[in-house]
């Protein structure tokens, strides 16, 4: 470096007291936005046991192919479901971490983690039927994924948003 160019400075991080005027993890989230946290959650948790049902179960899944369809390979069907069973689980884990961490930015009033949300949540309802398995837990989860969805753009909640526009 020269002595003809401007020094650089380092980017100063803003204090605590900057950050919460700046509307970064503010605590005045309307009841909607602060109940769709938790919608966001059961969403996940619902997923997760549809997974973990499936993982229990695949014996039994794979005996009922196997009647349905005799002439199926059993030791190959097995191997299917296990590596189908572990596919489930570990997305639907996956799932459930980021809507605990995308809700509860977006509850601290981050607009990016709500935008963020509608683009998981629409990944998460079509992950419940990408593999064919439709059961009670899949719809619930995406149910509560739709639900949640609407709580994020009700009218208290686009107010609550409209505040970190000028971030």
């Amino acid at each position: 470096m020269t002595e003809d160019e401007p020094k650089r400075e380092a980017p100063i991080m803003p204090t605590a007291d900057e950050a919460f005027l700046a509307g970064e993890d503010r605590t005045d989230a309307p009841g909607v936005v602060r109940a769709a946290f938790w919608v966001w959650i059961a969403a996940g948790v619902a997923g997760l046991l549809g997974a973990v049902s499936f993982f229990f179960l695949r014996s039994k899944i794979v005996e009922e192919t196997l009647r349905q369809r005799p002439g199926q390979n059993k030791a190959e069907l097995e191997r299917i479901a296990t590596g189908l069973s572990w596919w489930l689980v570990l997305g639907s884990l996956m799932f459930l971490g980021f809507f605990i961490l995308l809700a509860y930015k977006a509850r601290g009033g981050t607009r990016k983690a709500r935008t963020l949300l509608v683009v998981v949540g629409v990944f998460a309802a079509l992950f419940q039927y990408s593999v064919g398995r439709v059961g009670i837990l899949g719809l619930l989860s995406t149910l509560l994924i739709v639900v949640a969805l609407g709580m994020m753009f009700m009218p208290a909640a686009r107010k609550f948003f409209a505040v970190s526009d000028e971030r």
